[in-house]
C-alpha cells in the first residue's frame, strides 16, 4: 500500500541525487512478465542442490528453477487471485502465500500451502481458510512470515481478531491448526524471532513488541513510533539489539532502533537512498549487518549496518521506473533475488564494510557543540549533518583520500583531507571559527594584529602611533598578561602567546594619545 505525505525534516540535509552507476550489486539473470506486475519473492533449495525462486506475481505464485542463474527457467504459474499484492515464504520443503485478492467462489481464498518436494515436476498446492474459531473465515491477508513451526498471516480480514496477526501452528505443514492471534492493531507485517515478534502497525505509525512464548497469550512489550509514523516493515539485526525500520511515505527514511532495552528504546540513525533520497525503502532485509532494501524509485541498494548508529550505503542498482517491491538476500547462492514492477533480477552482491567517519564540531570560541554543521565528503557527494550534541557520523563505502568540507551558516568553512579505510573508524573533530573572528587579519584605526588565530605569537603593527604598553585580557575580563615596549618609538611589538590556553582573547594597547582594544583568538 501507498500513502503519501509531507513530513519535516530537522537537522537533516538532503540534498537531490542523481542515477548513479551500479555498484557492488552484478547484474546476472532476469525473468519477464510483461502482463503481470510482481510482488513478493522467496527462495527453495532442494536436498539435490538446486535452487528454487518463488515469485508473488498478479495472477498467481510463479515458481522458476534459478539452478543456473545466468539462465532462470519459468516452471509454472499456480493458480491464485488477481492481486497485485502476493506475498510468500518458505518454512522447510513447505510455501505459505497470500493475497489481497479474493475468489468470490471461495476456491482460492485464505493461505496458500505450497508442497516443493516434487519440485521441479510439479508443485501440489490447497488453500487454509481458517480452522476452529475461524473456520472458513480466512479470505485474504496482507503479508506473511514463518518461524519454526509456526506460520504469522499479517493484515488478515477477520475484523472480529482485529485485522492483526493471525498464529497457525504448522507442525503438520499440510494442515495449519490456529492457537492464538494479536488484534490490538491493524498489522500490515511482521518479524519473529525466537519468543518474540515485532509488529509492523502501519496505521498507527508504530511497530509493536510482543512476547509469544505462548501463542495463545500473546503479551505485549513495548510500543516504537518510527520516523513517518506508517510503519511498513521491520527486520532485527543479527545480534537482535537493533530493529531497522521502514515507512512507506515519501522522503521517509529507514531508522536504526536500539531494542536492547524494551523500556528504553532509542533511535540510533536513518537512511536514505544514495540514488533519489525522496524515495523511500519499502522493504529491508538484514544478512550479516549488510541492509538489503528494495525501494520506490525502483532501487534496490546495500547499506552497512555493523555500526548501526552509522549506516552508508556500500551498493546500489536501479532496476526500473517505478517500485522495487521485494528482495531475498539468503538463497544458498548467496545472490539477492529481486522483484520490480514486472521484472524478476537476479543480482552477485560484493559486501564490504564501508569506511567510518565520526567525529564532534564545535565553536572554536566557546567550545559549544555546533547543531546542523553540514559535512560534505567531496569529491563523492555523501551529505551530513551534525546532530543536538555536533556530533557527525558519516563515511563512504570506497577507500582512498578524500577531501571533508565542514561548514555552517555564520561560521569560516573548513576543508580537511583525510585517508578513509574499509572497516576503519577515523575519528575527526572539528572547530569552526565564527565570521568576523577569524579573519586572517584584523585591521582598525590602523592597527593590525595577525596571524590571527594564532598559535604562538601575535604580532602587533601600528602605523599611526608608537605602542607603549599592553594587556591581554581574558573573556572572563582576567587580565593574562601585561607588559611595555622598550622604546617609547616603537610601532611593532611581536608577544609570546604560547603558555595561553585556546581560546578568544582582548589586547588593549596604550600609546602616546590613544587607546585602542583588538581581540584575537588563540588555537
Amino acid at each position: 500500500m501507498k500513502k503519501i505525505t509531507l513530513i519535516v525534516l530537522s537537522f537533516c540535509l538532503i540534498k537531490i541525487a542523481y542515477a548513479q552507476s551500479p555498484k557492488n550489486l552484478s547484474l546476472i539473470g532476469t525473468l519477464q512478465f510483461a502482463s503481470q506486475s510482481l510482488s513478493g519473492c522467496w527462495h527453495y533449495n532442494d536436498t539435490t542442490g538446486k535452487e528454487y525462486a518463488l515469485i508473488g506475481a498478479q495472477n498467481g505464485i510463479v515458481i522458476a528453477d534459478i539452478t543456473d542463474p545466468s539462465n532462470p527457467i519459468q516452471l509454472f504459474q499456480l493458480p491464485g487471485n488477481s492481486s497485485i499484492w502476493h506475498e510468500v515464504k518458505v518454512q522447510g520443503d513447505f510455501a505459505y502465500a497470500v493475497s489481497e485478492g479474493t475468489d468470490f467462489s471461495g476456491l482460492k481464498n485464505g493461505v496458500q500451502i505450497i508442497d516443493l518436494r516434487f519440485l521441479p515436476d510439479s508443485a501440489p498446492n490447497k488453500f487454509y481458510k481458517g480452522d476452529g474459531i475461524i473456520a472458513n473465515q480466512l479470505e485474504k491477508a496482507h503479508t506473511i512470515t514463518t518461524e519454526g513451526n509456526y506460520v504469522y498471516v499479517n493484515g488478515h480480514n477477520i475484523t472480529s481478531l482485529g485485522r492483526g496477526v493471525l498464529i497457525l501452528d504448522i507442525s503438520d505443514p499440510l494442515f495449519p491448526v490456529f492457537v492464538g492471534s494479536i488484534n490490538n492493531r491493524y498489522s500490515h507485517d511482521s518479524y519473529v524471532r525466537g519468543d518474540t515478534i515485532y509488529t509492523s502497525d502501519i496505521y498507527d505509525g508504530l511497530f509493536s513488541v510482543y512476547n509469544i512464548s505462548d501463542h495463545a497469550n500473546p503479551i505485549l512489550l513495548a510500543t516504537q513510533i518510527t520516523p513517518g509514523q506508517f510503519t511498513h516493515n521491520t527486520w532485527l539485526s543479527d545480534d537482535g539489539q537493533t530493529v531497522f525500520t521502514v515507512d512507506e511515505r515519501d522522503w521517509t527514511p529507514l531508522a536504526a532502533f536500539n531494542v536492547s532495552d524494551l523500556n528504553n528504546i532509542s533511535l540510533l540513525d536513518t537512511f536514505y537512498n544514495g540514488n533519489f533520497p525522496s524515495n523511500e525503502v519499502h522493504n529491508v532485509r538484514v544478512k550479516n549487518d549488510y541492509l538489503i532494501n528494495p525501494s520506490y524509485g525502483s532501487q534496490v541498494t546495500l547499506a552497512d549496518a555493523a555500526r548501526p548508529q552509522n549506516i552508508i550505503e556500500i551498493g546500489n542498482y536501479v532496476t526500473g521506473s517505478s517500485l522495487c517491491w521485494d528482495a531475498d538476500p539468503y538463497p544458498n547462492s548467496g545472490n539477492i533475488l529481486v522483484t520490480d514492477y514486472n521484472t524478476f533480477y537476479i543480482f552477485s552482491p560484493t559486501y564490504l564494510r564501508a569506511c567510518y567517519l565520526e567525529g564532534i564540531v564545535t565553536d572554536s570560541i566557546t567550545g559549544l557543540p555546533i547543531v546542523g554543521a553540514g559535512i560534505e565528503i567531496q569529491p563523492v557527494a555523501v551529505f551530513k549533518n551534525t546532530d543536538y550534541l555536533g556530533e557527525y557520523r558519516t563515511g563512504y563505502a570506497d577507500s582512498g583520500s578524500y577531501n571533508v568540507s565542514f561548514s555552517m551558516v555564520d561560521y569560516i568553512t573548513k576543508q580537511i583531507t583525510v585517508t578513509l579505510n574499509n572497516g576503519i573508524l577515523t575519528t575527526l573533530n572539528v572547530q569552526l571559527v565564527p565570521v568576523g573572528t577569524g579573519i586572517p587579519e584584523i585591521t582598525d584605526g590602523n592597527i593590525k594584529i595577525y596571524p590571527n588565530p594564532a598559535n604562538d605569537k601575535i604580532q602587533i603593527n601600528s602605523i599611526e602611533f608608537p605602542i607603549l604598553k599592553w594587556k591581554i585580557i581574558d573573556k572572563s575580563g582576567k587580565v593574562v598578561h601585561q607588559s611595555e615596549a622598550n622604546s617609547k618609538h616603537s610601532k611593532q611589538v611581536t608577544i609570546n602567546i604560547s603558555f595561553l590556553p585556546a581560546g578568544i582573547y582582548t589586547v588593549t594597547m596604550n600609546g602616546t594619545e590613544k587607546k585602542f582594544e583588538k581581540m584575537f583568538i588563540k588555537n
